[in-house]
Parts: C-alpha cells; sequence; structure tokens
C-alpha cells in the first residue's frame, strides 16, 4: 500500500496539483482509540517519510495525525503530549526542510519544544531550525472563543501564529458555534466579518470547502462591510475566497535597457492576501519576440513578499549574447522549476491583475522594451483594471492576454499607485479521503492544490 501512497501523490503531481497530507487510523466513525502501540506508530511514520520525501514537491503541507479519530489529535488514550513529541521528531528526522508540519494544538508544539505556553508569542523561531518548520492545523475553527480547546489564550497564541505561520501553513475546518466544555461561554466568532479580520494575523491558507456547510452557507449570505471598497456589498464568502493566502498584485513595473546589454527591472509587488507563499519557488524573466522566447533565472524569494505589505523587486538581468533587434515582451514567471520548455507551468503563479496572465507560458506581462543596440524608448507597462469576481486560479484561467495593447495594457504609463486587483490566488480547498491499508488504515487529506503553496 506504500507503493499507492507514492502512486497517489505523482497523480496529484503529473495533473498540475499538490497535498495537503494527513494520516489517521480511522474507520470513518469517529472512534476512538484505534491507534496500534506507540512504537509501531512511529515505524508506520519511518515507513511514510521516504514517499513525501521522494514527492516533496507535490507537498504543500503534512498534518501529522495519527493520533485520535479523523487523525485530529484528540480524544484517544495514546493521544498524550509526550507520545506526540516523539512524533514529531521522527517526522522531521525523517524529512526535508522543504516540508512543514502542522499539529492539531499549541499544547503539543510548546510540550515538544519545552516551552512556557504563556509565552508562546515571545517565540520567534529561525530559518534552519526543526521549530521553523512545525506550526498548526486547526479543525476546531472559530468553533468558540478557543476553536474548540485549541487556544488556552487566544490572543498570545495567535500572535505566536503573526510569526510562525509567515512560513507554515494555518487552516483547517470552519464549525458552528458550540462549547468544547460546559464551562467555556458562548461566543459566536464563526463570521465572515471576523474572519477576514484574525485571518490576516494567523495567516489563514487553506479551508475545507464541505465542512462546516452550515458556516459556508452563512458566509454566502452574509454582506462584506469591512475596509475594502473593492468588497463592499459583495458577499463574505467572496472576500474569504479570494484572500486565502497569498494574492500578489503588481502595482508598479518600469523597465529600462542599460547601454551594457542589461535590463533594469524595478517592481513594486503588493501582496493583499491573507497569509505568505510558503514553499520555494523560481522566480525567472521570460523574453518574447514573436517566436523567439528566452527565460532568464533571477535570485528573487517571493517568498519574502510578506501580507499587507508592498515590497519593492529592483533587479538586473543580463540579455542574451545572440538577442536580436526588435520589441520584446516582457514577462514575469513563478514557478518550481523555471524553465517553461519542459516543467508544464507546474506551480506556476499569477498575479492578480487582470489582463496579463499568459498561460501558455504560465507567466505575467510586465512591459516592453526595445532592442536596437541603444537606450530604448520608454516602456510599455500593462493596466490594473479588476474585478473582484473574477474567480481564476494561477493555473486553470483560459484569460490568456494578447501582447496587443488593444487587449488593456496601457503604455507608456506606469501601473497606477491606487486601486486593488482582486483575482483570487488562494482558494478553498475541497479535501479528498484516501485510505491505503498498511496493518492499518491510514486516512490521508489530500487536496489538490492549484499551486501557489
Amino acid at each position: 500500500m506504500l507503493n499507492m501512497f507514492d502512486k497517489i501523490l505523482k497523480t496529484i503531481k503529473s495533473n498540475g496539483g499538490t497535498a495537503i497530507v494527513r494520516f489517521a487510523y480511522d474507520n470513518f466513525d469517529g472512534d476512538e482509540d484505534l491507534e496500534p502501540s506507540l512504537d509501531m506508530i512511529l515505524k508506520h511514520i519511518s515507513q511514510v517519510c521516504p514517499i513525501l520525501t521522494n514527492n516533496k514537491d507535490a507537498i504543500s503541507y503534512v498534518e501529522l495525525g495519527f493520533f485520535g479519530p479523523w487523525g485530529e489529535m484528540h480524544s484517544s488514550e495514546i493521544c498524550k503530549p509526550e507520545n506526540v513529541s516523539k512524533a514529531i521528531d521522527v517526522m522531521l528526522e525523517n524529512t526535508p526542510e522543504e516540508i512543514k508540519i502542522g499539529v492539531r494544538q499549541p499544547k503539543y508544539y510548546v510540550n515538544w519544544l519545552g516551552i512556557d505556553r504563556a509565552k508562546l508569542n515571545e517565540n520567534i523561531t529561525v530559518k534552519g531550525t526543526p521549530e521553523y518548520r512545525v506550526g498548526l492545523f486547526n479543525d476546531g475553527y472559530l468553533g468558540s472563543h478557543s476553536d474548540l480547546g485549541t487556544f488556552e489564550n487566544r490572543e498570545i497564541e495567535v500572535e505566536w501564529l503573526e510569526h510562525q505561520a509567515l512560513h507554515t501553513l494555518y487552516g483547517g475546518e470552519i464549525v458552528s458555534t458550540r462549547t468544547s466544555s460546559g464551562n467555556e461561554e458562548i461566543d459566536t466568532i464563526n463570521t465572515a466579518e471576523y474572519m477576514s479580520k484574525e485571518a490576516f494575523r494567523t495567516h489563514t491558507t487553506y479551508l475545507n470547502s464541505e465542512y462546516d456547510e452550515d458556516v459556508i452557507d452563512a458566509w454566502k449570505d452574509e454582506t462584506y462591510n469591512g475596509e475594502d471598497e473593492l468588497y463592499k456589498g459583495q458577499t463574505g464568502y467572496l472576500y474569504i475566497t479570494n484572500h486565502l493566502g497569498y494574492r500578489f498584485v503588481l502595482r508598479n513595473s518600469d523597465i529600462n535597457m542599460s547601454e551594457n546589454k542589461k535590463l533594469h527591472i524595478n517592481l513594486d509587488i503588493e501582496n493583499v492576501g491573507f497569509a505568505n507563499l510558503v514553499n520555494n519557488k523560481t522566480v525567472t524573466i521570460v523574453l518574447e519576440n514573436a517566436d523567439k522566447k528566452y527565460e532568464i533565472k533571477t535570485t528573487i524569494d517571493p517568498t519574502s513578499w510578506n501580507s499587507t505589505e508592498t515590497t519593492n523587486v529592483n533587479f538586473d538581468v543580463d540579455l542574451p549574447e545572440d538577442i536580436h533587434e526588435g520589441d520584446w515582451n516582457v514577462y514575469l514567471r513563478i514557478s518550481k522549476y523555471g524553465d517553461f520548455t519542459v516543467d508544464n507551468n507546474y506551480q506556476c503563479i499569477r498575479l492578480a491583475n487582470d489582463n496579463i496572465w499568459n498561460q501558455t507560458i504560465g507567466a505575467n506581462y510586465i512591459g516592453t522594451f526595445t532592442f536596437d543596440n541603444s537606450i530604448p524608448d520608454e516602456p510599455n507597462t500593462p493596466s490594473d483594471s479588476n474585478d473582484p469576481n473574477d474567480s481564476n486560479n494561477t493555473d486553470d484561467s483560459n484569460n490568456v492576454p494578447s501582447n496587443s495593447e488593444d487587449e488593456g495594457f496601457i503604455s507608456p504609463d506606469p501601473i497606477p499607485q491606487t486601486g486593488d486587483i482582486q483575482i483570487p490566488i488562494m482558494w478553498i480547498i475541497m479535501f479528498i479521503f484516501i485510505i491505503i491499508e498498511l496493518i492499518i488504515f491510514f486516512l490521508i487529506t489530500s487536496p489538490i492544490v492549484f499551486e501557489k503553496l
């Protein structure tokens, strides 16, 4: 059955997706204490780690699971912090640093790391350390003030997520309002209004699109009345859907050619989404003139384009030695591998601007320059018109812009600095449940991600 798991991940990748994976010993009835011994659990973790490693490019996140009904890490006798800590260690030690791991509650993280939960907000992790890779998943999302016992002190632990969830995914299942114990005061916070504010702090990236239907339907009936003028009068559901994860908007683009055959590019890119891009991508510049194309790699790191911030991306690229004279379209391409000739546009990111996406090469038009062995004229740059109801994703859009200025491009003025372009870059993820037999059942929650993660 391990071969089946490997095949599933490879199939997901071949279809252009990625997966969020969770393991569970489960019969789908929510029964407790179905786990084997701790030694067997740790052995199973060591068995699946090579498959996760070999398919790391197809994995967005691993929700640890292994304990409790549905792998939700509660209720079962064996689901104790000290046992979960051992499972975390085995998973981290046997997978590469690119793979991030989520546990169900902060209590497991603080026990594993040996820190004071009351001071969790002071825990700022550093890239390259094991703790940098560990985040949360939340299947009690907004079901009560504590998220059904997820949080002990919501403010302190959300403050921790403000930092930790910038480089680990955070999401799960929205649930109807209820209490996790008879002593907890009922506090209805599962509204689109509440989430549209707190999700910028927790950096929420994904949600189960099927659960809880009552809450999701309520969001569809709720009118957005927040600060974003583009969404006034739209549904809360649309606002949340369009802001899950990162959402990059090109605010300004200036392109100039110097006398030494270097192309100088100056971009302002705003991330208006709830979260950051978490998994590494390759940023390239594609030059296009008729049927001739070049792709040039850069050292730009888009995971540093923080939520709610505008990043200035200012760099030079060396023009190819054999480039011929003429007008060249310039594209920004953000992909997994950085080679449009062979990578099938895998995990290409579409910016949120209208009319700049070239689906053929999986890249975003950012302007034009003229090469004639002299300083070029003023560059052409794309427009920033927008439609908040456009729900095209990064890799499933049929909107392939022409290279004509008749198709929404403006020349020679740069993109205006005001306004908000809203084409969703993240989405509500639907969980797909797959059963794998390996002595016992593993339940793998495997949302197909039209990458972006």
